[in-house]
């Protein structure tokens, strides 16, 4: 039930709070004028609430409108082929060596000056 009153409460509390922040700074009452600020900052979160809540509520046309457009695009990327199943990529074509690397190494930044190799005693 308080969802009802909320957006009326939010924006007549914005309202006095800054007509009394106004009026106490052109009055030069600086009680009033803090007051004012006070009861904007407290109407700041609750307006912003309601345009949540508002945003956020859906009505029946929108969402048969999205259903509607969700299946024309799913009929439109079938006919596309879009959901097909994508083909496998050709293997590409590897680059032999004359000097073949031991076993199935591949290096990634081959060294181009070799040292002596070492070997076990």
């Amino acid at each position: 039930m308080t969802h009802r009153y909320m957006p009326v409460f939010a924006f007549t509390l914005l309202l006095v709070g800054l007509s009394a922040g106004i009026i106490g700074l052109l009055g030069d009452n600086g009680d009033l004028f803090e007051v004012g600020v006070f009861i904007v900052i407290t109407a700041v979160p609750l307006n912003m609430i309601r345009a949540l809540q508002q945003s956020q509520r859906a009505t029946a046309d929108q969402l048969a409108n999205a259903d509607h457009n969700g299946y024309f695009r799913a009929l439109d990327h079938v006919a596309r082929g879009l959901l097909d199943v994508p083909r496998k990529p050709t293997p590409g074509h590897r680059e032999h060596r004359a000097e073949p690397v031991a076993g199935n190494v591949i290096e990634l930044r081959p060294n181009h000056v070799r040292s002596l190799e070492r070997k076990a005693q």
